[in-house]
């Protein structure tokens, strides 16, 4: 054992995603809503960065910050235990052995008062079965192991991709258009609303300000698959089929998805019902012939590591739900253990999500704020756990969805940080109207950034949306006005 290591924060964290290799990926968030608060990409970096720019990014941040300098690289922990009032966190080294795997070293111990859970939910693959999926005589893998077509195979091939989720969209266009596939088929359960990645000439995501996420949703909602539907055409005019409306899931983002449907290039399937050897047959009664197939099924949320009286506090046993406040601390366990990025952004960006939860738990730790009494943190889990169950669509994806700029600002407010209209006058109709990026939660509070503001204004506010508040405000002024003229000519 190399010894007994005293700290007053460990930090647990999963490395930088394997996506970062898959060769093609670009993010399908703006990098100003992808993005810490106070690091915005250079301005060369375009709207959607290439992964290749997500990991300089990430790279060059470490750096300016000196995290390097604390992370502990190839290090597994095993478990952790709570002993006393600290945290002992038991770790080995590990050593790749040059065949793919891994060989373990010498033991490492940390104990610490505070312990951050930063591994997020993508960690352990969720792997659909279907009836004969046993005798499938092709390669078959999960979007976890998927670099592009030419790594795995499928240049030229007969592929199926399970799923309509990002990755699942990302793997099907990668295997028509670069990979040239002869066959591509897209099987989906439950459909999507696929949209765009730009709307009249800007970013998706920009269009998710308050003002819009205000709104009744499904007031909100109509808009939304009005829009789509006048870039797109109907959804079901391309076999989508949405079983949901287009707010009550996770968006799928592509600028490419429906123009590969409009070739033929991409055949939409709807549920697979089973296996028979190479052949798949799906629920419409039809059937394909497939030499490959990709699992675009998602991830189950994993904490192997933590022992079973923990876990019990905060996962539901059999879903994919979390008892946490906020999505960051079980009531039972208490600010002592923050679990970080347990989050699924509706729209934007996890950085930004991840940062300021991170950021709460800092002044947790430093005593500058408390966490409200364990009844009242258990009754707002409650609510909350309804409240997704109404707005969203059954699925193991939504059952910790939020909406990036609502949640920051709830979890912001929590330490001072949340922008506030009447202190930033001069920003106000930006922080309405606009997406604004993550700097606008440095724009007061503790680790304010003097750069906040200017970082603010550089996040184009939507046209759309610009000359859609001009009009209402023409218009009320209109209706006032008449208003006006009719009680003067009543008097």
């Amino acid at each position: 054992m190399a010894g007994v290591m005293e700290t007053d924060v460990v930090v647990i964290g999963a490395g930088i995603s394997e996506h970062f290799h898959t060769h093609y990926l670009l993010s399908n968030v703006s990098k100003h809503n992808y993005s810490f608060s106070d690091f915005p990409f250079p301005d060369d970096v375009p709207d959607y960065p290439h992964h290749s720019h997500m990991a300089k990014y990430i790279a060059d941040y470490v750096m300016h910050f000196g995290i390097n300098e604390v992370i502990s690289f190839q290090t597994q922990v095993n478990k952790i235990e709570k002993k006393d009032d600290k945290w002992v966190v038991t770790a080995t080294r590990v050593e790749e052995d040059g065949k793919g795997g891994w060989t373990t070293g010498e033991e490492e111990v940390y104990v610490a008062r505070f312990v951050a859970i930063a591994t997020g939910h993508h960690v352990t693959p969720s792997l659909a079965k279907f009836p004969g999926q046993d005798t499938f005589k092709g390669e078959l893998i999960h979007s976890a192991d998927y670099k592009d077509p030419i790594t795995n195979r499928l240049v030229g091939g007969r592929v199926l991709v399970v799923g309509i989720g990002n990755s699942a969209v990302d793997v099907a266009v990668d295997a028509a258009t670069v990979g040239r596939c002869r066959k591509v088929l897209l099987s989906t359960r439950s459909g999507a609303w696929v949209l765009p990645n730009y709307i009249f000439g800007r970013p998706t995501d920009h269009y998710a300000c308050r003002t819009f996420l205000l709104l009744p949703w499904k007031l909100a909602t109509n808009v939304l698959e009005t829009v789509v539907s006048l870039i797109h055409g109907s959804p079901y005019k391309w076999g989508l089929n949405p079983k949901m409306r287009a707010l009550q899931t996770q968006p799928t983002v592509s600028p490419t998805l429906i123009h590969n449907i409009q070739r033929n290039n991409i055949a939409i399937k709807p549920n697979i019902t089973r296996f028979e050897g190479s052949t798949v047959h799906f629920t419409d009664g039809s059937s394909e012939v497939v030499d490959h197939v990709v699992m675009c099924t998602g991830f189950r949320v994993s904490l192997p590591f933590l022992p079973d009286e923990v876990k019990e506090k905060v996962l539901e046993e059999g879903s994919n739900s979390i008892k946490l406040y906020k999505n960051v601390f079980s009531p039972a366990v208490g600010h002592s253990m923050a679990f970080i990025g347990f989050v699924q952004p509706a729209s934007g960006g996890i950085l930004s999500m991840s940062e300021t939860q991170a950021r709460w738990f800092a002044e947790l730790c430093l005593n500058h704020v408390k966490l409200p009494s364990r009844a009242a943190m258990e009754a707002e889990i409650k609510a909350d756990q309804e409240e997704t169950s109404k707005r969203y669509f059954a699925s193991a994806r939504h059952t910790i969805q939020k909406d990036p700029l609502l949640y920051n600002d709830s979890i912001a407010a929590q330490f001072g940080a949340k922008p506030q209209l009447w202190r930033h006058p001069r920003l106000a109709w930006r922080l309405l109207l606009g997406s604004c990026g993550s700097a606008q939660w440095r724009l007061q509070g503790p680790g304010k950034w003097e750069r906040a503001a200017e970082v603010v204004r550089s996040v184009p506010v939507t046209e759309f949306l610009l000359y859609s508040a001009i009009l209402v405000v023409v218009l009320l002024l209109l209706l006032f006005t008449y208003l006006g003229y009719l009680i003067s000519r009543m008097g």
